[in-house]
């Protein structure tokens, strides 16, 4: 597969009242994605709930997600786990339906401070598993926070090909554009996974982002990448961004810690792209 850039949808995953997949769903989701113009489609995770579903049910969405997008746009399948060992035994599950990259996570519940416990840890999975890794950035999600000196060593690993940073430490994302100006000269993909500041992101040289509320709004998002990054218009790229945050406001409401992955079903709904809203583990309410 090409290198990651441009827009890449984390996309939820449609459920019914049991919990298990909705396949028709996820392939409408998919093509709806596709249709809008994202460059690649991420199964699993914090948006898709991976770590929230049965092993089996994962299993559904990834073979369903790399049979249906038929090379189409590369798929990305999350393996977040709360430990080295469990990351790997899952990855070896996926790394039979093929998908295109696997994205890991450090391991969350227990904190691991020591930045060498991190790299170990992504070192090894990355080895045991030996196929192309995208390692995600989540500490709200973990609690586990990497220091810029860990990430930039967990980008010289050679399976890693591409960092989500979903950290909201702009500093951080900003050093890493910094280290490594030249798009055709770096490690590995650098991607931003914080919503608010795309247009910047980009502007300064990210190779693209992963969104998840983004998933309702994929047009304006290609419109943002492309003004960003091809046209090189700052006040449009500014714009766009504008357009794209009330638009998410608008869609997630004055709940938002509670109810933000109910509101990018609901309104996924709305556009008949997915037959119910169902999350879990509080499952379909109304408001």
């Amino acid at each position: 597969m090409s290198k990651l850039s441009g827009i890449i949808t984390a996309l939820p995953t449609p459920l019914l009242e049991n919990e298990d997949v909705d396949i028709q769903s996820l392939i409408k989701l998919i093509d709806y994605v596709i249709t809008q113009g994202a460059n690649g489609i991420f199964v699993l995770g914090n948006m898709g709930e991976g770590p929230a579903l049965l092993d089996s049910q994962k299993l559904v969405v990834v073979k369903t997600a790399v049979e249906h997008a038929k090379k189409r746009v590369p798929v990305l399948a999350g393996i977040a786990e709360v430990s080295t060992r469990r990351m790997i035994e899952l990855g070896k599950k996926f790394k039979e339906l093929n998908p295109d990259y696997m994205v890991m996570t450090t391991p969350f519940y227990y904190r691991f401070p020591h930045p060498d416990s991190l790299l170990n840890s992504v070192e090894k999975i990355s080895s045991e598993l030996d196929c192309q890794m995208v390692f995600y950035h989540c500490p709200g999600a973990t609690g586990n926070k990497a220091n810029l000196d860990t990430i930039l060593k967990i980008m010289q690993v050679p399976q890693i090909k591409a960092i989500k940073d979903s950290s909201g430490d702009i500093y951080l994302f900003t050093e890493l554009l910094r280290r490594y100006p030249d798009v055709n000269k770096r490690p590995c993909q650098i991607l931003q996974g914080d919503e608010n500041v795309y247009d910047i992101s980009l502007l300064m040289g990210a190779d693209g982002v992963i969104t998840g509320g983004g998933t309702a709004f994929v047009d304006t998002l290609v419109e943002l990448y492309n003004a960003a990054t091809v046209e090189k218009d700052q006040l449009k790229s500014f714009k766009l961004q504008q357009r794209f945050r009330k638009d998410m406001d608008d869609m997630l409401g004055n709940d938002l810690l509670t109810d933000w992955m109910y509101a990018i079903k609901s309104k996924l709904k709305e556009k008949g792209i997915m037959d119910n809203n169902v999350i879990f583990p509080f499952m379909k309410r109304e408001r």
